[in-house]
């Protein structure tokens, strides 16, 4: 019997010169239907409807038309998913990405607008409680979907690293403006203050660790999708996890919910506080001079929610991580806490468009 083979030969392709002028496809034609940043635009744009009549108000009706407050929006976020360093490298990136125009809602000739758009326009569109606000439109948009089934709520905070060095904690009296060196000097909150961020605070996280200067960023997930409810930044002192914890459980507060934390929240005042609030105080007990007693501890659900306390690391990891977020690159609780704000809503519209 005679085998029969085929040989295939192949002529060398010629390239072609890009001199196409008109493009007859859309730019969404360009954009894979499965890709995550589908589902992200969607959430986003749902999101952002009813708050984006307060955001055109901020406008005037006479001069020259600036960019939608839309686009600068996705824009923010783009930068946070992606973890673009800068505003400049993010304007460089939609320049060049068709992904990213069409995220953003720019067309294949559209210019991009310039870097400096989105620093004079944070305060416009963040400020006076706009990102808790865009905040909680994206939990409600979680909880229409039925991702926040959890009965417990875990809380927890971290420190983020100022945009201050330590040369710059100087006397409050300026007693130590001329001197360089501080080694040997014995300092404090109390007397000295950062000359580059008054909001700064010298704090370290437990015995034997180094003392820096930094803020404090508090979040409040949920117990089983680990989705972000709400934030605090505040000054980094001894009290400013208790009383943001606090204050974040009673915008959230559901009696008959668990309140989880780690073993630095087990002290008197947040145990009673949770417990006034009308939540279930599970806090990992200390060994010795516990708030909690035998009565909470040897409980089924305790021992739940001690397996649940860990999601909240999920969030800071990625706050922290590929958020950029371990250092601020701003000044200020109050800039601080909008860029804080801003990846919190980024994670959260990650997770739900993964769900």
């Amino acid at each position: 019997m005679l085998e029969r083979r085929f040989v295939l030969f192949l002529v060398i392709g010629r390239e072609k010169p890009q001199k196409q002028l008109f493009a007859l496809t859309s730019l969404e034609s360009r954009i894979p239907e499965d890709h995550p940043l589908r589902t992200i635009r969607l959430l986003c744009d749902e999101c952002m409807a009813p708050l984006m009549s307060a955001w055109e108000s901020q406008y005037s009706s006479v001069g020259q038309p600036g960019v939608p407050p839309g686009v600068l929006l996705r824009s923010v976020l783009l930068q946070a998913l992606y973890s673009i360093r800068s505003h400049r490298a993010l304007c460089e990136q939609i320049e060049m990405n068709l992904l990213f125009r069409w995220f953003v809602g720019l067309d294949w000739d559209d210019a991009v607008f310039d870097h400096s758009v989105l620093t004079k326009n944070r305060d416009r569109l963040f400020a006076t409680g706009a990102t808790q606000a865009f905040l909680g439109e994206v939990v409600r948009a979680a909880e229409s979907r039925n991702l926040l089934t959890s009965d417990r709520m875990v809380v927890d905070g971290t420190m983020i690293k100022a945009y201050a060095s330590m040369k710059s904690f100087k006397a409050k009296d300026g007693s130590e403006d001329d001197k360089t060196n501080f080694k040997g000097t014995k300092r404090s909150n109390k007397t000295h203050s950062s000359k580059t961020d008054k909001d700064a605070r010298l704090y370290r996280k437990g015995k034997g660790q180094e003392s820096m200067m930094c803020h404090m960023g508090h979040i409040l997930v949920d117990g089983s999708s680990g989705i972000i409810r709400t934030f605090r930044v505040t000054h980094a002192t001894g009290t400013a996890e208790v009383d943001a914890a606090l204050d974040m459980l009673d915008e959230h507060k559901k009696r008959g919910f668990c309140a989880v934390a780690d073993r630095g929240y087990d002290c008197e005042r947040f145990v009673s506080g949770v417990r006034n609030l009308g939540f279930k105080a599970h806090v990992r007990s200390k060994s010795k001079g516990s708030a909690l007693d035998g009565r909470t501890t040897k409980r089924q659900s305790y021992e739940t929610s001690m397996k649940s306390r860990h999601i909240v690391e999920r969030a800071f990891g990625w706050i922290k991580g590929p958020g950029r977020m371990r250092q601020t690159v701003f000044r200020g609780t109050d800039k601080v806490a909008i860029q804080f704000g801003i990846y919190a809503i980024a994670h959260n519209l990650r997770r739900m468009a993964c769900a």
